[in-house]
């Protein structure tokens, strides 16, 4: 049987204090923290600059400038205590612009009360059957305007929190730059949650992020052979620097491929959380079937993600 602990340790997560300063310090939901998308978890969290896939509407918004027509990318990773998250993004061109927009969510499990053994206070009593579930949501709209080489993107974003009924919701946006030098090189610039919650009346954080990358194609991504890489740096608001180096490569043979990634990303002292990520894809024309691997993630040991892009 589960322990109440480990139930209120989900809802404290789930629930984070309000700061004084909005962002100092302060983590903020999971929702917002957990990587864009399961290329993005193979690569340590580096989505600064991965140009052309659906899922840039939640890291950079900009990236979506060289989505061709439309792309569609779906995600899904469980955990321990039953938890599990769920993406969906979806972005396409209209002449100069670009839209794109994404759902998260995700579902801290249920956990079943415990009444405390009255002689000893402590939790060791009989379960009442009673349970208790906390969840996050967040849903992201994009508009992108294109000028060459140029890319200018805008979010707006609306997280929901969640448990045993209670809901508490929060709006912010992000605000992101793209240089994309034909399908060679990306440079990707964004600042997340600006000015942190615009709703006055809530009492969720949204730590500001400022995200700089670079990403190479050293082989042109057309022909048989892939080699890619990517680096970024995070700054996160009150917290230290981090810097994440991956790199991505394969092959692909009149559209059927396999391609691997793997990444190192620095951490700060005292997080459990991975430095070294991997991931892999299987590419089926137009389909692009991905995997991901992070030993130590927010929530869990051994997170295992799969996802899906197609790109038109």
């Amino acid at each position: 049987m589960r322990s109440w602990a480990i139930g209120l340790a989900a809802v404290v997560a789930a629930f984070p204090p309000r700061a004084a300063g909005q962002d100092a310090g302060v983590d903020g939901p999971v929702v917002l923290r957990t990587p864009s998308s399961v290329r993005a978890t193979g690569l340590n969290n580096a989505g600064a600059a991965l140009m052309g896939d659906a899922a840039a509407v939640f890291a950079n918004p900009a990236g979506l400038a060289l989505i061709p027509h439309v792309a569609l990318e779906l995600g899904y990773f469980g955990g321990a205590l039953d938890a599990y998250q769920a993406t969906a993004a979806l972005g396409f061109r209209l002449g100069q612009l670009n839209l794109g927009g994404g759902l998260k969510y995700f579902d801290f499990g249920t956990e079943q009360e415990i009444v405390p053994d009255p002689a000893t206070g402590g939790v060791t009593g009989t379960p009442t059957g009673a349970t208790v579930s906390a969840h996050e949501l967040l849903g992201v709209g994009s508009l992108i305007y294109r000028l060459g080489m140029l890319a200018f993107g805008g979010s707006v974003k609306v997280v929901e929190q969640g448990i045993a009924g209670l809901r508490e919701t929060g709006v912010s946006g992000d605000l992101g730059i793209a240089i994309a030098i034909f399908d060679l090189a990306a440079f990707g610039f964004a600042v997340q949650n600006v000015g942190g919650n615009w709703s006055d009346q809530s009492p969720l954080v949204f730590p500001r992020l400022t995200r700089f990358g670079f990403t190479m194609n050293y082989v042109d991504p057309q022909e048989t052979y892939r080699l890619l890489s990517t680096i970024e740096l995070q700054w996160p608001a009150g917290r230290s620097t981090r810097f994440v180096a991956g790199v991505e490569g394969g092959m692909v043979v009149r559209g059927v491929g396999v391609l691997g990634r793997a990444a190192y990303g620095t951490r700060e002292a005292g997080e459990d959380l991975s430095r070294l990520t991997v991931g892999a894809s299987v590419t089926l024309g137009r389909i692009t079937v991905d995997y991901a691997y992070e030993p130590t993630d927010l929530l869990v040991d051994g997170s295992q993600r799969i996802g899906l892009r197609l790109a038109l």
